[in-house]
């Protein structure tokens, strides 16, 4: 069970694309907004990784890197956006930020030892230290981006209800969930890819 989870959660995250739910956005509106604000952290994530792996701090770079793709792929067509890989994105912000508070408590309580040069280590410390409020943002771009696509998604499937309701009620009819698509003008002007 534990291993079948795990599989389906790496798909999930690490294969964009590899299926599930895709939905498009119109230009200009406020998914669409939110969208090109999570494309712009998952850039600043990028040079997070980047300055980590330069302090010499080369798991967490590895990880930012490995979760600013996560969160890019999953955003960044207007065509094809993957709340599933937006999702992924927030539960690592949410860990990343853990992880830099205690480093950051554990450098002001001096009780951490660095090693390399002096600038190093230095590099360490301020990198350790903007984390924190950057992962707050990161945290909070990416949650108010999943709760727009998932309010979209939620509006999306009862206008499917309400227009096919025998293929949601068990009543056949021989329609799929994922053979037609919705009708119904939504606020925020996003639709499926099937």
């Amino acid at each position: 069970f534990f291993f079948q989870c795990g599989d389906q959660f790496a798909r999930m995250c690490l294969f964009p694309q590899s299926g599930g739910l895709a939905l498009a956005v119109t230009p200009g509106t406020e998914v669409d907004k939110w969208r090109q604000a999570m494309i712009v952290v998952c850039s600043l994530h990028c040079v997070l990784g980047i300055l980590n792996l330069i302090g010499g701090n080369v798991w967490d770079g590895i990880f930012d890197l490995l979760g600013a793709w996560i969160g890019y792929f999953g955003c960044r067509g207007r065509v094809r956006i993957q709340p599933t890989m937006v999702l992924c994105y927030v539960v690592f912000v949410i860990m990343d930020c853990f992880w830099a508070s205690l480093n950051s408590m554990l450098l002001l309580a001096d009780v951490k030892d660095l090693d390399g040069a002096q600038w190093r280590q230095d590099l360490y410390r301020y990198v350790t230290y903007a984390s924190v409020f950057f992962y707050a943002l990161a945290i909070f771009v990416s949650y108010r981006l999943y709760k727009l696509l998932q309010y979209e998604w939620n509006l999306i499937m009862q206008g499917r209800m309400e227009q096919y309701p025998a293929a949601y009620q068990g009543g056949g009819g021989g329609v799929s969930g994922a053979n037609f698509s919705p009708t119904r003008t939504h606020p925020h002007n996003t639709h499926t890819h099937t």
